[in-house]
């Protein structure tokens, strides 16, 4: 059973981070204009709250998660969070994709990574199950958060045919 202590501070990171990384995926398929891009971020954040909160009863990460969400950090993990996200700020600018192939699999690895630790963790297959499913969730819900292919937000679609072509190999990848 997980308990909002069962992962370092570091670790619940990269549990957050991994869907926002892969719904990056989305909002790099197509790129929407900077009210777009507001409402695809909001829609990641909102995205993993929403699942998490609907999720809790059926898994223990997910229970643990959303008590983790609801827990204000201490002082401590403030620290370390932010000591974590200019780790990963620096890493990332060393390691910056040069195309959209190199983003997938820099994510592809980044996801691989989270979910090792999770199973090294003891986390059960319904656990991994339900995580992928908000990542896909996660990803679906930006690639409708705003139309693409519009002008001043009429016309276009509220999915473009690079954004699901996105989201079937997200969907494949983590059917696995």
């Amino acid at each position: 059973m997980f308990t909002r202590d069962s992962f370092t501070t570091e670790e619940w990171a990269r549990i957050i981070a991994a869907p926002t990384k892969v719904s990056a995926l989305v909002v790099t398929a197509d790129m929407s204009g900077p009210i777009g891009l507001v409402g695809e971020f909001r829609a990641m954040m909102g995205g993993i709250r929403e699942f998490v909160d609907s999720n809790a009863g059926s898994s223990d990460l997910m229970n643990a998660l959303k008590d983790y969400l609801a827990t204000k950090p201490s002082e401590e993990e403030e620290a370390q969070l932010k000591s974590w996200a200019k780790e990963n700020e620096a890493e990332m600018k060393a390691n910056k994709p040069s195309s959209i192939e190199d983003m997938t699999e820099q994510i592809h690895a980044s996801v691989d990574e989270t979910l090792a630790m999770l199973q090294g963790k003891g986390a059960s297959e319904t656990d991994i199950a339900i995580y992928k499913a908000m990542m896909v969730s996660v990803a679906e819900k930006t690639a409708e958060a705003s139309k693409e292919g519009g002008f001043l937000g009429f016309g276009g679609v509220r999915v473009s045919d690079a954004e699901e072509s996105i989201l079937e190999t997200i969907r494949e990848e983590l059917a696995q």
